[in-house]
């Protein structure tokens, strides 16, 4: 009976022991956790936070690369700048794919991701891709225009709005989230007291339970423990039990729990408290002081230090943040540890606490007022993050650390690692609105100065409106004149078009009677030798007559092309020591007949070939030579070429940045020129008198051409002259050197022969018709509404053994032509009444019998583009009136042989 009645009560104080074992492992379990909730939780805010702030703050980062690369392209050329913008455009889409997972949870956050996109898209393809593309191929006018309006800017600017929007929101969420921690935190420690009130009633009532079922001798036990779980909760009393049954064990048994309660409740309360105290802190030196001085308190540990690990002026590494009980000579020993340096370093290395037992006694020293002591132990524990060191803390004791102290460090460093980190995400977060509000500061103190601005320019526009009345007066004003001025242009071009067409007809109506010099011609052949010797002087005389009525009329079209600004000069390269020998040629006899030397000098280092219009400059200079020879009557005429000196540059070529600068001058003996009668030599129909018009002849155009030809070319004429002594005439002409025109194309041939006259040829004596068998039976049709040309045209080739046909106009040249089959080659006037010339080589080209016919236009239009015309209108060839007779044979031989 006494055994069944000890075992129960045994049993009884088992179960209710057991009962409050289970109360407390279920608060512990409820309490762990509500810490392991609260744990993932903050490692949300830190981790997803953190990595959605610093992934907006990449794909910003890499939109600043491809816009500050695609700039720095185009303003340079160099394909450096290419590399960052090829290497953003690359991964800043991988960024945004990772951006948009974390933030699946906020659809409107995703929708301004989705935006932003399509923005920084738009921006690649209308912007970025584009004006590269355009600088690789050299389209600098494109670009040019692209940045006149620069939609790219308009992107850019929606794109860092678009982010900011995006960064603030998430922002404004994780503080709210933070905020959701705090009270989180507050709710846990309410259940904590919440659960451990529980306990203490399961223990009351589990008491109350026993103490029924126990009589007697256990009234003390049941006192004892009513008291100790009375209301002021005082746990430092114990039972006192004097018998030796299991009431002993009992009262023992709960004395070692009270002992234990006691302790865990102590720790826990001091945790909880030294957690507490360590929230609302905003600054990571204050919150490492508060708790290496709370856990200092707590462990007994006369020293204490917290190293933080962070860069700190460029150097990484674990910084000593506080210090509890520190001497200056330690913390000056001590200040900074990199990972894997020293224990500290190695415990931040390995991520594991460590502890040294028996230091030696000068390791540390713990100082006071009253004396000074080594402590014998250390301990050093990681604080970490999300698996990361943030800080190491070490202690150290005159006494070992016990492992339920140890244990206690392991759950505050858990928790301190976790402020620690959200304490410099707020930190970071803090700056972040500080430059926030500089920002905004400075933009407000702008907008005071744009309105201070906009005051000011509002009054100048009142000023300027005032002023642009008055203009706007003057304006009127000033379009009346110019449409008066318009008026009078159009009167002046219209005369200016009746002038040239007037020019065109009379050169066709004179060069047309100029034909006949091919009868001239043909009789200086003298083929029946009929004629004497001094006939076919007198023949060659009415030839150069001719010839010198062409060259008249040539000046005169020359002469009002200029005035009319329409004629233009054609560079092509110009062989410039072939100039010296060409004009010997030409004047060499009439000097020698005249008894005047002829001299030529040129200086040394003149380039060979010179990028000028050579007929012009040719022109100029036979026109100087031409009045040499005229006035010049003993002595000598000479040429010179050479370079200008650079004072004759900067005077009479003022402005001017070519090659080579030449001076061209014609110097002779003759009469020379007065100075008062210097300035009338070149204008128009103009010599130094009209006793020397009478005495020498000629018009007085030639000097006037040259001047103007001499423009043209980027030069002048500088006459010096004596009366009696002579005259120097020196054409200054800039051009371009050969080397200097590499690549530069000649102007057309055909053009520059259509507009330059026929130089006249001089009549042969010798027999001429010796052209083969070439010609000779070949039928010609000569198609001229002029009997004289068509006469002076028939003899000349019926001499030479060929058949000819003559129509007056285009229609009767196709009828002819439609019952002719066996006609070798056409020769055909433009100008013609019915069916001009034009429109008869067309109706020709349109048969396909006719397409391979020989057609030759002659035409006595010699103004600029008639070639051009007359191949476009089918012509196989062209020869101006009057007609060379030599030239038009070898053009004859050269289509008949090459039909």
């Amino acid at each position: 009976m006494l055994r069944a009645r000890r075992f129960s009560i045994r049993w009884k104080i088992m179960s209710g022991y057991l009962l409050i074992l289970v109360c407390l492992a279920a608060s512990i379990f409820a309490v762990n956790g509500r810490i392991v909730s609260l744990q993932k939780e903050i490692d949300f805010v830190t981790e997803h936070d953190i990595q959605v702030h610093d992934l907006t703050s990449e794909v910003e980062k890499q939109l600043l690369d491809m816009e500050t690369g695609q700039r720095g392209y185009v303003i340079t050329g160099d394909d450096r700048y290419l590399e960052p913008y090829e290497k953003a455009q690359a991964n800043w889409l991988t960024d945004y794919d990772t951006l948009h997972g974390l933030v699946a949870d906020n659809p409107s956050q995703q929708k301004r991701l989705e935006e932003l996109r399509s923005v920084i898209e738009k921006w690649i393809a209308e912007a970025g891709q584009p004006v590269i593309a355009w600088k690789k191929t050299g389209n600098t006018s494109q670009i040019q225009q692209y940045f006149q309006e620069d939609p790219g800017k308009k992107y850019m600017d929606r794109i860092r709005v678009m982010i900011d929007t995006f960064r603030s929101t998430e922002t404004k969420l994780t503080l709210d989230r933070v905020a959701n921690l705090d009270e989180r935190n507050k709710d846990m420690r309410s259940a904590l007291y919440l659960m451990m009130l529980g306990v203490a009633a399961v223990a009351v009532a589990t008491a109350i339970l026993i103490s029924r079922s126990i009589q007697g001798t256990i009234s003390k036990v049941i006192r004892a423990i009513n008291h100790l779980a009375s209301s002021d909760g005082d746990l430092s009393e114990r039972i006192e039990v004097k018998s030796r049954d299991e009431i002993r064990d009992l009262g023992d048994a709960t004395n070692r729990l009270l002992d234990n309660v006691q302790r865990e409740t102590e720790e826990k309360t001091q945790v909880a408290e030294l957690t507490t105290a360590l929230q609302g802190f905003t600054d990571t030196a204050a919150l490492s002081d508060m708790f290496v001085r709370k856990a200092a308190e707590l462990f007994n540990a006369p020293y204490g230090v917290v190293y933080m690990l962070h860069t700190v002026d460029g150097e990484y590494g674990l910084h000593r943040m506080a210090a509890y009980a520190s001497d200056g000579g330690n913390e000056e020993r001590s200040r900074m540890f990199k990972p894997g340096e020293g224990l500290v370093g190695q415990c931040a290395e390995e991520n594991r606490m460590l502890a040294v037992d028996h230091l030696p006694e000068n390791y540390v020293t713990v100082r006071s007022g009253l004396g000074e002591a080594a402590p014998r132990h250390i301990l050093i524990a990681p604080a970490s993050f999300k698996g990361s060191v943030t800080a190491v803390v070490e202690f150290a004791s005159f006494e070992p650390f016990t492992a339920s102290q140890r244990q206690v460090l392991r759950e505050l460093l858990t928790s301190f690692g976790i402020i620690l980190n959200s304490v410099g995400s707020r930190m970071e977060v803090e700056r972040l609105l500080q430059e926030s509000r500089v920002m905004a500061e400075e933009l407000q103190v702008q907008s005071e100065e744009l309105r201070t601005q906009t005051e000011e320019m509002q009054v100048t526009n009142e000023e300027l409106e005032a002023q642009y009345r008055v203009s706007e007066q003057k304006t009127l004003e000033l379009e009346q004149a110019s449409l008066e001025l318009q008026a009078k242009a159009e009167q002046v071009q219209l005369a200016s078009q009746y002038k040239s067409e007037f020019l065109a007809n009379m050169s066709h109506e004179l060069r047309t009677p100029l034909n006949s010099m091919l009868l001239s011609q043909f009789l200086a052949e003298n083929q029946n030798n009929t004629l004497s010797e001094e006939e076919l002087d007198y023949v060659e005389l009415i030839h150069k007559a001719g010839n010198d009525l062409l060259t008249l009329i040539n000046d005169v079209l020359d002469l009002s092309k200029v005035e009319a600004g329409k004629l233009e000069v054609n560079y092509e390269p110009f062989n410039l020591t072939e100039l010296p020998d060409k004009m010997e040629h030409l004047f060499g006899k009439m000097l020698k007949d005249k008894d005047v030397a002829f001299k030529r000098t040129m200086e040394p280092g003149l380039p060979e070939i010179i990028q000028t219009d050579g007929q012009r400059l040719e022109q100029i200079v036979k026109n100087l030579l031409s009045n040499a020879v005229k006035f010049t009557h003993y002595g000598e005429v000479t040429l010179s070429l050479r370079r200008a000196k650079e004072e004759e540059e900067n005077h009479l070529l003022p402005g001017l940045d070519w090659t080579t600068a030449l001076a061209i001058s014609v110097r002779d003996t003759g009469i020379g020129i007065p100075k008062d009668k210097q300035e009338h030599v070149f204008e128009a129909f103009r010599q130094a008198d009209g006793a020397t018009s009478r005495q020498y002849g000629g018009t007085g155009l030639g000097l006037s051409i040259s001047r103007d030809l001499a423009g043209l070319l980027n030069g002048c004429i500088h006459l010096a002259s004596e009366e009696g002594a002579g005259s120097t005439f020196t054409l200054y002409i800039c051009c371009l050197d050969r080397a200097d025109t590499a690549g530069m194309e000649a102007a057309s041939a055909l053009e520059a022969e259509a507009s330059v006259l026929p130089a006249p040829a001089k009549p042969k004596r010798e027999a001429a018709g010796r052209t083969g068998t070439i010609i000779a039976g070949k039928t010609v049709l000569i198609v001229d509404d002029d009997p004289r040309n068509v006469t002076a045209l028939s003899v000349a080739l019926e001499s030479r053994g060929m058949r000819v046909l003559t129509a007056g106009d285009g229609i009767e040249c196709l009828a002819l032509m439609d019952h002719t089959p066996d006609i070798d080659v056409v020769l055909m006037d433009v100008m013609m009444p019915g069916m001009d010339g034009y429109e008869a080589m067309t109706r020709i080209r349109e048969r396909a019998e006719w397409a391979d016919l020989p057609l030759i236009a002659v035409t006595a239009k010699a103004m600029k583009n008639d070639r051009d015309k007359c191949i476009e209108a089918g012509a196989s060839d062209y020869i101006p009136k009057p007609v060379d007779l030599n030239q038009l044979i070898s053009l004859l031989i050269v289509w008949l042989n090459e039909n």
